[in-house]
């Protein structure tokens, strides 16, 4: 394992964080640049303390369809909170896309649903992209 900050090699163990679900994250030190990091540092993840199976579900239901006051009354979570999740994942979505090869087809497919993230805006038309 390496250092997130300044990819030094020389970390040592430096206490845990209990996560809501009782799982217990491992915290680091660099004794390079003597910055803190765990396991999440760098991911859609870090920074989280819900536990990452309630964030998935959180946005597979969205991604079906369901509405994100009722996502939250499932999961017993603000919905804000799946809103502020949904805009981590999205910031982040050139880490989860990975680049096309080169001279290759591609093929992207899609449903219909649109999920707000940022701003309040329809989806551009065919005529408005061209």
């Amino acid at each position: 394992m390496e250092c997130p900050h300044c990819q030094n090699q020389k970390i040592v163990k430096n206490g845990k964080d209990c996560h809501q679900d009782g799982k217990a994250i491992q915290n680091y030190l660099c004794k390079g640049c003597s910055k803190r990091f765990n396991e999440r540092t760098g991911t859609a993840m870090s920074r989280l303390r819900t536990p990452a199976n309630v964030v998935s579900f959180a946005l597979k239901m969205r991604t079906e369809g369901m509405r994100i006051r009722a996502s939250g009354r499932v999961l017993e979570k603000y919905h804000t909170s799946i809103m502020r999740w949904e805009q981590k994942l999205a910031s982040q979505s050139q880490q989860w896309s990975p680049p096309a090869p080169a001279g290759a087809d591609i093929t992207v497919e899609g449903d219909e649903v649109y999920t707000r993230v940022g701003e309040n805006l329809p989806p551009q038309s065919q005529k408005d992209g061209q």
